[in-house]
């Protein structure tokens, strides 16, 4: 894949190894969400690996794939899913995700049309980005020095890391329908999928 680069200040170099993609939501559009993650003078300096629009060709990377990104540092009751893939310490501690996942936001849920109000169809994700998504995270699994292994259970949200953070199962969905098309949902996956249609009525 062919995505451009800019280095944002807020990362840190270290292990090469990303085991896991945490799939993130952005809480504003594409050109705000880069600028944002990029500004290094302000208190919480976080930041995603990349970042894709909704439209074509809105697709950046903002850190090295072999460097670290502060997307997901925070643990706070991760689920099951989580605890499949999440590192521990000698102490029985989580390693900070941080140091081997790779963070992905997606532009989602804010007024395209500017008409002061964000419609249930500007808070899709659309077609270009499941598409650009999809390419990614397969480029991702090409790369044999990063060591992630193109597996579903390797695919995760950033709400199943903190309880407290976004939800977008849809969207994990959509995307393992996308790399596994002969895929069946988990009776646990259709069971989150209903949770979050119902929360966002």
């Amino acid at each position: 894949m062919n995505i451009p680069f800019t280095q944002t200040p807020n990362y840190a170099t270290g292990p090469t190894k990303k085991l896991v993609v945490v799939l993130h939501l952005t809480l504003g559009a594409y050109n705000g969400a880069v600028s944002w993650l990029c500004n290094g003078n302000r208190p919480n300096r976080t930041s995603a690996h990349y970042v894709i629009g909704r439209n074509e060709g809105e697709n950046i990377q903002l850190v090295k794939n072999t460097d670290i990104a502060w997307h997901a540092g925070n643990v706070s009751n991760p689920n099951d899913r989580a605890k499949k893939v999440m590192l521990k310490n000698l102490d029985g501690t989580y390693v900070n995700p941080n140091q081997y996942c790779i963070g992905i936001e997606l532009a989602a849920g804010y007024d395209v049309d500017q008409d002061g109000t964000v419609e249930p169809n500007e808070s899709d994700i659309t077609e270009w980005q499941y598409k650009a998504l999809a390419e990614l995270v397969q480029s991702l699994s090409a790369d044999v020095s990063l060591g992630f292994i193109l597996d579903e259970k390797n695919i995760i949200i950033h709400g199943d890391i903190a309880d407290y953070k976004e939800k977008p199962e849809i969207v994990r969905t959509n995307l393992l329908a996308r790399l596994f098309p002969n895929r069946q949902p988990s009776k646990d996956s259709i069971k989150s999928q209903i949770i979050s249609l119902i929360n966002q009525l």
